[in-house]
């Protein structure tokens, strides 16, 4: 079932967990569902393949650093091009960080921010992302030696050169899976093969996704997608 894309899905990367009790209420109370990954290597491998709509990064990072998985992000064919992204950074690293800022999609704000400066950011963000999350049914099958198994559930968003899938019992990175994409009004379901490129994570340390990668689709199904990606405004 394809659901109107009334709430986006947010990656953390890199943001210490205390700071989660500021931050995630303004999130949840403006309908985003959130991730989290702690290491920007994670972070890169997922915005390469997958559409999200609001990236918080941490500043500095490790490797990659910020300014490169923001290189990434912005880069032509990036399925991240567009979304908004907010920088947080300490005090001390304040006035390096605000030279990513661009007062359009790109904005810094110090980590011991008032709430109230909080608040408006968000909003800020709001106002400057695209709505790409787009969630459709789909039926996957690990590709396992000793048998396969079937689950289905949901996208948290789709884009033409990967997916962010909703998972309790996922898959390891690199993983194998057969996929079957229910587009809306559609009989017949796009079919492929991807990999398992990242998990994300819940504040609780849980795994709450996986990013998959597409490796191959059967009869033209990769045309079919990309129609429908074009047909929604994605």
């Amino acid at each position: 079932m394809f659901m109107e894309k009334t709430i986006r899905n947010v990656l953390v990367v890199g943001v210490e967990a205390d700071f989660h009790r500021r931050f995630e209420p303004l999130l949840k109370r403006r309908h985003f569902d959130v991730d989290r990954v702690a290491e920007a290597g994670c972070a890169l491998a997922l915005v390469q393949a997958v559409a999200i709509d609001v990236l918080v990064l941490r500043y500095p990072l490790g490797h990659p650093s910020a300014e490169e998985l923001l290189k990434t992000i912005r880069a032509d064919g990036s399925p991240c091009r567009r979304s908004a992204v907010l920088v947080l950074a300490s005090p001390a690293d304040l006035a390096m960080a605000k030279k990513l800022a661009d007062g359009d999609r790109t904005h810094v704000l110090s980590i011991d921010a008032e709430y109230e400066v909080l608040q408006e950011t968000v909003a800020l963000l709001l106002r400057s992302a695209p709505r790409l999350s787009v969630r459709i049914t789909i039926r996957l099958e690990a590709m396992l030696r000793n048998g396969s198994t079937m689950v289905l559930t949901q996208t948290e968003n789709v884009s033409s050169g990967g997916m962010l899938v909703r998972v309790r019992k996922p898959q390891p990175v690199d993983a194998k899976l057969r996929f079957e994409l229910l587009l809306p009004e559609d009989s017949v379901p796009v079919k492929g093969i991807g990999e398992v490129v990242r998990h994300t994570r819940d504040w609780r340390g849980d795994v709450s996704g996986v990013g998959i990668k597409y490796s191959a689709f059967e009869n033209s199904g990769n045309q079919r997608l990309d129609e429908f990606l074009k047909h929604i405004g994605v």
